[in-house]
Formats: C-alpha cells, structure tokens, sequence
C-alpha cells in the first residue's frame, strides 16, 4: 500500500468546510460522473453508504464506510472498489492556518491491485493518475467552497 498526499489552503474555516464534505450530495458538485448517493442515517463511525457513478454508459456502484469522524478536523471513508481495482482509504485532514484552512487528503491504496500484471512503470503511473485525483479534488473542493 502507498500513502499519496497534497494539501491546499482555502479560505474558509475548518467548520465550513468540514460540513461541505460531509454532506455526501455536496459529491455530486465535486465529480460529472456521480450520478447518485445513499446514505441510511447521520455520518459516523461505521455509518456505510453507496456511491453511483456512470461513466460511457456503465453504472457503477460501490460501498462506502465511514472510518474517522472528527468534527471539524478529520473525515475518513474506506472505499469498497469492485474488481479490479482495490480498497482504498480516503482521509481528509482540516488544519487551522492563518486566516484559512489548510486541507490535507490522504488516500492509502494499493497502487498495482491483485491481479494486474506488474510491468516496469505502472505503479509510477498509477502514482500519477492518483495524485491527479486528489489534486483535482482539492481544486473542485477550494472552487465549491469558496464560491
């Protein structure tokens, strides 16, 4: 497993920002491609909810469980991803900085699943995509948040 990490400041306060990205429909304004959400219940500990998405024609739906929950500082959600792909661990951290937020996110994830060949350079462009991903996030969460 490999930790990937990027951070961006933004302009609100932890508690903004904490309710943005725990308020799971807020999703759909993050990503073209979720298309739906459920969720049984408040956010915690062990809550679980579902995740569809379609891209070219195909749904995919994946569980979701809640693994860290601190108000206004950490939210932490384990995803359940379907073959071929592997679970991973999505954290995002909420730091005081100044008169802003210093965002942190996390993901912990296998970066050549079981079952994928291992040829030279794929775990570096894996690494790459991924830390597209979560660069893009910070970038969709700083537009939505500070619009």
């Amino acid at each position: 497993m490999a930790v990937l990490e990027a951070s961006l400041k933004l302009n609100k306060s932890a508690a903004d920002i904490f309710a943005y990205i725990t308020n799971l429909e807020n999703q759909k304004k993050m990503s073209q491609y979720i298309t739906g959400i459920e969720v049984d219940g408040p956010l915690k500990v062990g809550s679980r909810y579902k995740i569809i998405t379609t891209a070219n024609g195909h749904k995919i739906e994946t569980m979701n469980e809640v693994v860290g929950f601190e108000q206004d500082r950490m939210f932490s959600v384990k995803t359940f991803a379907p073959p071929p792909a592997s679970d991973m661990v999505n954290t995002t951290i909420l730091e005081a900085d100044g008169d802003g937020t210093k965002v942190t996110m996390k993901m912990d994830v296998n970066l050549v699943p079981a079952g994928m060949p291992s040829m030279p350079g794929m775990e570096d462009m894996m690494k790459g995509q991924m830390m597209g991903l979560l660069n893009d996030s910070l970038a969709a969460l700083k537009k939505n948040v500070e619009a």
